[in-house]
């Protein structure tokens, strides 16, 4: 990941707490890579407080020549958008979650051979 020196980086996913966090009078100024989708996440910004548009995005940055820095040092809030396997956090055991998967995949292929139902696998 590279973003502007000074910068930190978000996922629109929690564009608005980050907005709800802004100091009073700050205009945050917004990219993404080419510069096509920000303008998505700048009409979640509410009446009065809208952002800055990078013209051209991080890309256009780059080819200007302009400084990148590079890293993780700069992040939002912790990241929680983590895949956690189905039994994690749960009572389950991993062998009996993974029973159930086991299964679950299986069942396609017992309904062909039973074929006493109605179902089309497609």
């Amino acid at each position: 990941m590279a973003i502007g020196p000074g910068a930190t980086a978000f996922t629109r996913a929690r564009l608005g707490g980050t907005i709800a966090r802004l100091p009073t009078g700050v205009r945050p100024v917004l990219t993404c890579w080419d510069g096509t989708l920000i303008r998505y996440a700048a009409a979640d910004f509410p009446p009065g407080t809208l952002p800055l548009l990078l013209d051209g995005g991080t890309k256009g940055w780059v080819e200007a020549g302009l400084p990148l820095s590079a890293g993780l040092e700069r992040l939002g809030p912790e990241p929680d958008d983590v895949y956690k396997r189905p039994y994690e956090g749960t009572d389950n055991s991993a062998a009996a979650m993974q029973g159930y998967i086991d299964w679950e995949l299986e069942l396609v292929d017992q309904l062909k051979r039973d074929g006493a139902h109605n179902f089309r696998v497609i």
